[in-house]
């Protein structure tokens, strides 16, 4: 069965794929870069397989499976064991709003934060022409409508708060799930929920960002020590960021973290947070 693989190696949704592979054994898959930094996702032949210009892109059989968390899925069901999802219905359906909230959320606000802080400054040493092209093919409007606003605005840009209180919003979710002792978040296995919520967390710990949602969270801390230990995380996560991107992630965070603290605690302040979940 021919599995091959369109990644990235420091792409967070590419990050989950990789897991979920290795925790299901398989590795006799073909991996084919995509160069996110060089345009290689605009290529017209990658296009084919990815009208969004996005990886991950799973091609299994020749057939195409597009958007990680679809993967994952995918994945889990073809190869069934070990499971990653729990056996109960309900508790699928739980560890689904993870899913969701990565999806709708994180993702959008790690993408933010790491645009802001690292990306933007690589965009206005461009041209302004140069901008411009780059920006215009990015083919998610909504997409191109945060960069451009990152671009003009910095950490100011609105998105960014958005993206802040995505996280906070999930670290309270995560944070009553743990408080009846579970070490995992749905079904009582080590499941999907934590393998897409792993890639994101550890974003903002690279980043030198994660103590200001979780530093006074035990709990959440317990649960990423734990994801940490996974051979899984290391393998497919650790190994795969290249040296340079060490210091340029922690470096970069740094400089936008009490901006960050302080969309934190403007949104805590009044009170928006509360009774949520």
């Amino acid at each position: 069965m021919p599995l091959t693989l369109y990644h990235f190696n420091n792409s967070v949704c590419s990050q989950k794929i990789r897991m979920v592979l290795r925790e299901k054994g398989v590795d006799d898959w073909e991996s084919v870069e995509v160069d996110l930094f060089t345009g290689k996702q605009f290529d017209p032949e990658y296009l084919k397989l990815n009208p969004k210009g996005v990886v991950p892109t799973l091609v299994h059989d020749g057939r195409v499976v597009t958007e990680s968390t679809l993967i994952a899925e995918y994945l889990d069901e073809v190869f069934p064991d070990p499971p990653l999802k729990p056996a109960d219905a309900f508790d699928r359906s739980q560890m689904r709003l993870y899913s969701k909230a990565c999806d709708e959320g994180l993702h959008q606000g790690v993408a933010v934060m790491s645009y802001s802080a690292m990306f933007m400054e690589r965009l206005r040493r461009m041209p302004p022409e140069q901008v411009k092209e780059h920006l215009s093919r990015i083919l998610d409007l909504e997409r191109r409508d945060r960069q451009t606003a990152v671009y003009e605005l910095g950490v100011d840009a609105p998105h960014v708060y958005r993206g802040t209180v995505a996280y906070e919003k999930t670290f309270q979710k995560m944070d009553k799930a743990l408080a009846d002792g579970r070490d995992w978040l749905a079904g009582g296995i080590w499941s999907l929920a934590e393998i897409n919520l792993a890639v994101y967390v550890s974003r903002l710990d690279y980043m030198n960002l994660l103590d200001v949602w979780i530093g006074d969270r035990p709990k959440v801390i317990a649960w990423y020590d734990r994801v940490k230990a996974r051979p899984c995380f290391k393998t497919e996560v650790v190994d795969w960021v290249r040296e340079d991107e060490w210091d340029e992630m922690r470096e970069a965070g740094t400089r936008i973290r009490p901006r960050i603290a302080d969309f934190r605690a403007d949104y805590l302040a009044n009170d928006f947070g509360a009774g949520i979940y």
